[in-house]
């Protein structure tokens, strides 16, 4: 009888999910939501996740064996770039979640903040590394009036980055360039401004990353980074820290997080000053930059024993395609649930700003 409630409960949100996805409200759904997360369902219904985790668990091996994960990075995004930016719009990073303002208003004031500690000016030449789709990088131009070349190794990204600068009114101040950071495509002190958001996460040689950063930067320039990190509070033998950091990486197919010391030894080892680092989480009025996921009630849904079950009959009765289950667990479960619970523990961070100088002589 339970398995019979569970699957007419299954068809009526499957034909909901159908009736949504047909709706204008929601068919570019972009922020996180109880809509979105049902309408990724739908979107993906015909997806191979098979295919899609086997060559992901082979690339994340093969990142840990040898220490190159681009081709694993490269693979993940191949599917999950979409359903991101689906699920929660062009924002791909956690930001302070300041009270009284929607998740939108927060990135828009993020936008702003970046566009403070680059100190970016009308005649800069900025360069955002790792840039996805580059859409921090078109608002950073859009306020302060700068040219910004995005760099990623994706063709999806570069292909959907170009048509968003189009889309922005911004083709002659924008532009994408496909590489990878740890070998930029750019001459040496090509750019005023350098910066990257959530992105030397994926990155395996820091000081390698750091150094090519160092190097496309003119003197007297300013990199910044923002990223997620492991705080001091980790502890590698605490097998529950152990178990949800590992989730993290494992899930997005990157090496292990880096903990801050790690970035301010790199970017000395390339010449760079440490001119400021800020918990932008710091101020009363801002809370936890995971908390998107609980006030978006994301978290509960993805923790919900019951929308397991639902998902594993969908499957069975090829409603949702084979694999999917698999899928849901490995890369929707995980890593969102990890950095709630993980930002709850006090053992990652994911809203410091670091802002390296290069020195003029």
């Amino acid at each position: 009888m339970e398995v019979l409630s569970m699957l007419v409960c299954f068809v009526l949100v499957c034909l909901a999910v159908r009736w949504m996805a047909s709706l204008p409200i929601f068919s570019s759904v972009d922020d996180q939501s109880i809509a979105s997360f049902l309408v990724v369902m739908w979107h993906y219904r015909k997806t191979d996740f098979v295919s899609f985790l086997r060559s992901h668990r082979e690339a994340l091996l093969e990142g840990q064996r040898t220490g190159d994960y681009v081709p694993g990075v490269c693979n993940y995004y191949r599917i999950m770039a979409d359903l991101i930016t689906i699920s929660s719009g062009p924002f791909w990073h956690f930001v302070p979640m300041t009270k009284g303002l929607s998740r939108k208003h927060c990135h828009d004031q993020f936008h702003h903040t970046m566009s403070e500690f680059l100190d970016a000016r009308g005649d800069d030449e900025i360069l955002e590394f790792g840039c996805g789709f580059g859409e921090i990088g078109r608002q950073v131009a859009k306020i302060s009036g700068a040219k910004v070349t995005g760099l990623t190794m994706a063709d999806e990204e570069i292909a959907g980055g170009n048509e968003r600068i189009v889309k922005a009114g911004l083709a002659g101040q924008c532009g994408m360039v496909q590489g990878n950071y740890h070998k930029m495509p750019f001459g040496d002190a090509s750019f005023d401004k350098v910066f990257g958001v959530y992105t030397l996460k994926y990155s395996a040689d820091l000081t390698t990353a750091f150094s090519e950063a160092a190097r496309v930067l003119k003197p007297g320039g300013r990199l910044v980074s923002y990223e997620i990190l492991t705080a001091d509070k980790y502890d590698a033998s605490n097998p529950e820290h152990e178990r949800l950091v590992t989730n993290i990486s494992h899930s997005t197919c990157m090496p292990p997080l880096w903990p801050s010391s790690a970035f301010r030894k790199a970017a000395e080892q390339a010449g760079l000053q440490a001119a400021k680092e800020v918990d932008l989480c710091e101020p009363e009025n801002e809370e936890p930059w995971y908390s998107c996921f609980e006030k978006t009630r994301v978290y509960y849904v993805l923790k919900s024993s019951i929308v397991k079950k639902l998902v594993a009959v969908g499957e069975v009765l090829r409603i949702l395609p084979v694999g999917f289950g698999d899928f849901y667990e490995t890369c929707l479960i995980h890593p969102a649930t990890d950095f709630v619970e993980a930002g709850r523990s006090g053992i990652i961070t994911g809203s410091v700003m670091m802002v390296w100088e290069k020195p003029k002589a």
